[in-house]
């Protein structure tokens, strides 16, 4: 055998040897052994099962924790790329995981990841369907509110939709009437005790001694009433008078409406001042019960609102104070200084 022939066989052999060592490898080579977390034989398989290469390096890469994927794996429609939703969604609100595994799939580009918690803090999967299958009636382009509490400022576009308070008590043992609702009179429970405060210190002055309550916490279904009544009276220029529904801050809980009246005036001179005195005297102190002023006078620019001197809005006092001292409306007050009152 020449020279020539023996150095391609010996090629050969070499490729041949390379082959089957190649080929070994492959057969022992284990997908998972870059996997930081460890899995039970049972859900290796699992895994193995349902993921192909690529979802696996995946699943490597980003580090997803078992607890995130495994209860999903074997749900139909279950996708890799949208198991994080699944465990954000399912550790907001618990439900069958198969309903959210559907519900993420339909709906994930209607979210952003971040928010998915918040809203889920707040709205019911049911809500959240109803919302982005059939959208907002009264705005177009809306998009839910995500951070709801006693400082939420509704931006452009932005709605509570069907949104309820679960912290909601009744106060119907403080003097009230009402023609908008027909059940009890709620509101936030933190609301109630300067509630109190506030009607007891306005009774202490002899202008203020009618003092009552109007309004409080008004339902979506409420507000869709209150403004298809109000269209015909206010016409093109509503909305300095009545928000869309969803977008009525008294569906916070936080907001109340108060209402004087004074037997005791004889004529509209007396009657004029008396009404003063009891703008002021609210513009003067509802701060330090930790009320503001919701649309007060010389802002209606900002608010877009009409002179409401008897609309207030609870914010706790600190806040209250600062936007008091401030002269400010809480369209003015910053988000940064907002989310400092949070913390």
């Amino acid at each position: 055998m020449s020279l020539y022939m023996k150095r391609v066989l010996f090629i050969v052999v070499l490729i041949g040897v390379f082959l089957l060592c190649l080929w070994k490898m492959n057969q022992e080579y284990d997908e998972l052994a870059r996997y930081p977390h460890e899995l039970s034989e049972k859900q290796r398989n699992l895994v193995l099962q349902y993921l192909d290469s690529t979802q696996i390096n995946d699943l490597v890469t980003q580090k997803i924790e078992p607890d995130q994927f495994l209860p999903y794996i074997e749900i139909e429609g279950f996708d890799l790329a949208n198991t994080l939703w699944y465990d954000a969604a399912y550790q907001a609100r618990k439900e069958d995981r198969s309903y959210i595994v559907s519900f993420i799939n339909k709906y994930r580009d209607d979210m952003k990841y971040e928010q998915l918690s918040l809203l889920l803090k707040n709205y019911s999967y049911n809500e959240l369907t109803r919302f982005y299958d059939e959208k907002d009636t009264y705005l177009e382009n809306a998009s839910l509110v995500d951070t709801i509490d006693m400082f939420t400022v509704l931006k452009k576009n932005q709605t509570l939709y069907t949104y309820e308070p679960d912290t909601l008590v009744t106060i119907n043992d403080l003097p009230h009437s009402s023609n908008i609702q027909q059940n009890d009179m709620l509101i936030q429970k933190v609301v109630v005790q300067p509630i109190k405060d506030l009607i007891q210190a306005a009774k202490a002055q002899k202008s203020l001694q009618s003092i009552k309550l109007v309004s409080a916490y008004i339902s979506y279904e409420d507000q869709v009433s209150l403004y298809e009544k109000a269209k015909d009276t206010y016409k093109d220029d509503i909305q300095r008078y009545v928000d869309y529904p969803g977008r009525n801050e008294a569906q916070l809980g936080y907001t109340i409406c108060l209402q004087f009246t004074n037997e005791q005036t004889k004529g509209e001179e007396d009657k004029d001042e008396t009404v003063n005195q009891q703008d002021v005297w609210l513009k003067d102190n509802a701060y330090r019960y930790g009320f503001i002023i919701r649309y007060p006078k010389h802002k209606e620019a900002i608010t877009q609102k009409v002179y409401q001197p008897y609309t207030l809005r609870y914010v706790g006092v600190d806040l209250a104070k600062y936007m008091h001292d401030h002269n400010l409306v809480l369209e003015e007050v910053s988000d940064d200084v907002l989310q400092s009152y949070r913390s």
